[in-house]
């Protein structure tokens, strides 16, 4: 058995211990990114190719959301994103559940940016080209994406727990065998967390301020 914070709490040892975490939930890992992926693509072209009908939806999406927001802050980005994967993290015990919100999550990335694609995403102020998207959503997205990938495999760790737990009683043998796997996912809960306290502080705090000065947009109030 292992500890989920490393006795050696130095450089040499947390990169051991996240080496050997990726080891053994390297299988999950992939599967995730794959999911992530694979939905992303199907957005992306969904989005092109049915561009008007995907921004209208996309308009309506996103103004529910701003609406539900009250306040833009790194507070309610953190919660509203943190909600997302706790769903697939306790959702792991019914295994479809981390994998329908994290290709929902991937299709409408890939929607909004086969829409951008198209011929741009008009907003009240300007339209939206492929680089304004890039430069808007990559400074937190390069935390957040991985985040979200990293929680659909807790989630799906917590899958991989249950069955084994499952078959162990069926068959007869401790179910002290399976206890690894509850303890790698809570260590990838935990990684998935931070990224995303990461995530919303950029989102938050930087990424408009990045976006304008990189696209040239004149800065507009929220």
């Amino acid at each position: 058995m292992y500890n989920i914070v490393p006795d050696n709490i130095s450089s040499a040892g947390f990169v051991a211990f996240l080496t050997g975490l990726y080891q053994r939930n390297k299988v999950i890992l992939t599967i995730s990114t794959g999911i992530f992926l694979g939905f992303l693509f199907l957005g992306i072209l969904v989005g092109y190719f049915s561009s008007s009908f995907i921004e209208n939806i996309l308009k309506t999406f996103f103004k529910l959301l701003r609406e539900a927001i009250v306040e833009i802050n790194t507070l309610s980005i953190f919660i509203k994103n943190l909600q997302a994967v706790l769903i697939m993290y306790i959702g792991g015990i019914i295994v479809i559940v981390p994998v329908i919100v994290l290709s929902f999550n991937g299709f409408l990335l890939g929607a909004f940016f086969g829409c951008v694609m198209h011929g741009g995403f008009n907003t009240a102020t300007t339209v939206l080209t492929p680089w304004h998207f890039i430069a808007f959503t990559m400074p937190h997205g390069i935390f957040e994406l991985p985040a979200l990938i990293i929680a659909a495999a807790a989630g799906l760790r917590i899958s991989t727990l249950v069955i084994g737990l499952i078959k162990n009683s069926i068959r007869k043998k401790p179910v002290s065998d399976q206890y690894w796997k509850f303890k790698d996912s809570i260590a990838l809960l935990a990684i998935a967390i931070v990224l995303l306290l990461i995530a919303a502080i950029i989102e938050a705090n930087f990424t408009g301020t990045i976006g304008y000065y990189l696209t040239g947009l004149p800065v507009t109030s929220s």
